[in-house]
């Protein structure tokens, strides 16, 4: 699986949000920073097909073998795309009427897992985020960090190809984000994962991992850990 992006724009109202965004993302885990405004939250839209570039193009491919044409990579349609991808808002809020239950039962129908699989996979989540005991209540009035545990899972649910969450650990204490941390570790070793994040310091360095700075709605870098903490200075400053 792979996305590239070919010169990227996007404006709103007149404005631009983003200028000339050219890289690819592959399997594992990318992490999108930047200070706000830069246009993080702009680019995970586009990569998850909510809004269209304005100019420029964003590919979806996977490679394929067959025994004829032999190995190639095949361009992904947006309703195939929409089928493996995983979203998390910034502002999560999901049904508000639904009870967590209903809310993730639903969205494991709407994400493909089989009939006869659902009730036990939602159950498992409930429990392993320790919301069995809130799972009749709507979610409007979950408190933020449970209504955020009920956001993250329902991008998790179904194990996308592609997962993309803004700001995913807002309102989680430490081992509620070590939980969901380790969740997309593992995810990452056959997905590509997008994060976008303003906790720098908790950005683990791995050689794995890859770090892609906006500025200004421009791309300022994109490659490795090894650069962290001189990013961090640099957003400090601005």
């Amino acid at each position: 699986m792979r996305i590239d992006l070919y010169g990227v724009d996007y404006s709103a109202e007149g404005q631009k949000i983003l200028e000339q965004i050219t890289c690819s993302l592959t399997t594992g885990v990318t992490y999108v920073v930047g200070k706000n405004g830069a246009g993080k939250t702009t680019l995970l839209k586009l990569l998850s097909t909510i809004i269209q570039p304005e100019t420029g193009e964003i590919r979806y491919t996977v490679l394929v073998r067959d025994k004829e044409m032999g190995t190639y990579r095949k361009r992904l349609k947006p309703e195939d795309i929409r089928k493996i991808i995983g979203f998390l808002p910034q502002h999560f809020t999901g049904h508000s009427d639904m009870t967590v239950e209903k809310y993730l039962t639903y969205m494991a129908y709407h994400k493909g897992i089989p009939r006869r699989l659902v009730k036990s996979t939602v159950g498992k989540w409930l429990d392993d985020c320790h919301l069995t005991n809130i799972k009749h209540k709507k979610l409007r009035h979950l408190s933020g960090g449970q209504r955020q545990k009920t956001g993250l899972i329902q991008a998790l649910i179904n194990l996308p190809r592609i997962l993309i969450l803004d700001e995913p650990f807002e309102g989680l204490d430490r081992e509620e984000r070590r939980y969901f941390q380790r969740t997309i570790e593992r995810l990452a070793f056959h997905s590509i994962v997008i994060i976008s994040t303003h906790l720098i310091e908790e950005i683990p360095r791995s050689g794995e991992d890859r770090i892609l700075f906006l500025s200004g709605g421009k791309l300022d870098y994109f490659g490795g850990t090894e650069h962290l903490e001189n990013i961090s200075q640099k957003i400090k400053e601005m």
